[in-house]
């Protein structure tokens, strides 16, 4: 069936009145580099996050002026063992005790030790994005180009008063299970996971049933993976997504974006957002919540 070429009201959020970030050097979007923010990091309202854990983030040091959550933080399991994010109101309250303000600009990066804090920092990417505040940044390659560019290390722990952001809530940002059942025929769905998962040879453990929704395309989120000579993982944020190489996909067309699970397809929602592909839709509660519910599926090489 031919693809619709409607844009979603999603699109709206493009020039959505957000807050404005006055002491900022310069406003961010998408992605920002070591450099850039040794150049900017004493600058007022601009508020840095490392995802990790709270040993590493204690015993380890962190980028001066960092604070730390991890990935559990900002999800829970549902009934049907779905992992999907928290309610629109606990999720605006855990960013104010990070010590989050409206006006803030926000740098996001991860530790690496492991690929939940790097698939968090993405998801925690996207949760910005779904509450209405794109003034929000990955920092390029994470804690290894941090250090790879010689920034500076800090072991005491900052305390910030409880911020005051508040949530806009961009519902076109996110698709249910439901509404991607009845239009999945009309629009380019995009799955995040292994080619092997896609095309129904291998599945996760915790993966009830083989294959993929019929006419999706692949876009495996672990190409954009590397490791450092410490056992670090990271993500160049200049790689641009092997799928958006081969000219199939234009910036305008609408794209869902699925996956095993939210964190996956939401590490393809950065990377497409900084490759500047804006018409983006996460299906969070991704293949858990549609094997659950028995949804069709299909199996081997797309044609």
């Amino acid at each position: 069936m031919e693809k619709r070429t409607l844009t979603w009201i999603l699109m709206a959020y493009i020039s959505f009145a957000l807050p404005s970030v006055s002491n900022a050097s310069s406003v961010i979007d998408g992605s920002v580099s070591a450099k850039w923010l040794q150049q900017n990091i004493k600058q007022p309202n601009l508020k840095i996050i490392e995802m990790s854990d709270a040993s590493s983030y204690e015993f380890e040091g962190h980028i001066p002026g960092a604070i730390f959550t991890n990935k559990s933080d900002w999800r829970y399991q549902d009934h049907d063992g779905s992992l999907v994010h928290l309610s629109l109101s606990k999720l605006e309250n855990k960013i104010r005790r990070l010590g989050v303000n409206d006006h803030d600009a926000v740098i996001l990066y991860y530790k690496g030790k492991n690929l939940n804090e790097v698939l968090g920092a993405h998801y925690l990417f996207w949760i910005f994005h779904r509450l209405g505040h794109t003034q929000v940044a990955m920092l390029n390659q994470g804690w290894h180009g941090w250090i790879k560019n010689g920034g500076t290390i800090q072991e005491e722990s900052p305390s910030y008063p409880t911020g005051n952001f508040r949530s806009r809530s961009l519902g076109a940002l996110e698709i249910t299970t439901s509404e991607l059942y009845t239009i999945r025929g009309f629009y380019t769905v995009i799955d995040g996971r292994p080619t092997s998962h896609f095309i129904g040879q291998k599945k996760f453990p915790a993966n009830t049933r083989y294959g993929r929704l019929s006419g999706s395309l692949n876009q495996p989120w672990e190409e954009y993976l590397q490791t450092d000579e410490n056992g670090l993982i990271f993500i160049d944020t200049g790689h641009q997504p092997s799928l958006l190489k081969t000219q199939m996909i234009t910036p305008q067309q609408p794209l869902i974006l699925t996956c095993f699970g939210g964190t996956g397809g939401a590490t393809n929602y950065a990377m497409f957002y900084i490759n500047g592909y804006r018409n983006l839709r996460l299906h969070d509660a991704g293949l858990r919540r549609w094997n659950a519910l028995n949804l069709p599926l299909t199996t081997g090489h797309p044609s």
